[in-house]
């Protein structure tokens, strides 16, 4: 793969997680809503909220081992700097 193969799948790989995370967060309010009785129109239920509780714990993990991927992806990338050469004085 080309170095620019490499930064632009990291950039989607960022930007994925950043997508996972905000999916994530909702999960976790509508898992907090449910287990309180919030939408009326529903009963609440502890059981129903933990498991989207989990569902949010498991997004929001995936977003951020992504995240860790693409940020090392990019760091391999950058240019390493050279020793000094001494010349002799």
């Amino acid at each position: 793969m080309t170095r620019t193969g490499r930064i632009a799948w990291s950039v989607l790989g960022i930007i994925g997680s950043a997508f996972l995370l905000f999916c994530g967060g909702w999960v976790a309010l509508f898992a907090f809503a449910l287990s309180i009785d919030a939408p009326h129109a529903w009963k609440g239920d502890i059981r129903v909220g933990l498991i989207y509780g989990l569902i949010a714990l498991a997004l929001i993990i995936g977003a951020i081992l992504l995240l860790r991927g693409s940020i090392r992806r990019l760091r391999s990338l950058r240019a390493r700097p050279q020793p000094a050469i001494k010349l002799p004085i």
